[in-house]
Parts: structure tokens; sequence; C-alpha cells
């Protein structure tokens, strides 16, 4: 097999799957990002902000980051609220 010939049977597949495996993102309501909704998630669970962070490997603060987003989002102000929401919208 000439160098060309090679080159051309190994891009041939990369193309084809890259083509086949297209995959739209979920959508989410309200706006919610994939991240957002996986917080959202782990409140409805329980979980307190430190152990949230702890399994999604980021910082206290970052949760609480999307937190804010998320409460700003779905107009809610506590932690019930937004576990209501999450089991109204089949997220859990």
């Amino acid at each position: 097999m000439t160098p060309v010939a090679a080159r051309g049977a190994v891009i041939v597949p990369v193309q084809s799957q890259a083509t086949g495996s297209v995959k739209s993102s979920p959508t989410y309501p309200d706006g919610l990002t994939a991240r957002e909704v996986e917080v959202l998630c782990l409140v409805a669970q329980g979980l307190t902000d430190a152990q949230i962070a702890e399994q999604l490997i980021i910082s206290p603060r970052t949760v609480n980051t999307h937190l804010t987003a998320i409460y700003g989002k779905i107009q809610v102000s506590s932690r019930t609220a937004a576990t209501r929401y999450a089991i109204e919208y089949h997220l859990t």
C-alpha cells in the first residue's frame, strides 16, 4: 500500500465516524445548563454545598455560584423550592 493510499484509508473511517455520531445536546427548562441540572439534582437529593462540591470535584464557591444562577433562572429563593422544581420537571 502506498503512503497516499494508507493515509486515505485512515481518513475515511474517521470522517464517517465523526459525521455519523453527531449528537444534539439535551435542552433543559428555563435555560438551565447541563451542569446546573446536575447541581440541582444533587440539591434535590439533600446534599449540602460541600457534598456537592466533593462529588462534582469543584469548589463549594462554584457550587454556590451555580445555585445562584439556578435560583435566578427558575425564580426561587430556597433549596426546598428548587427541589420542588426539580421534581415537577422530572429532573431527578
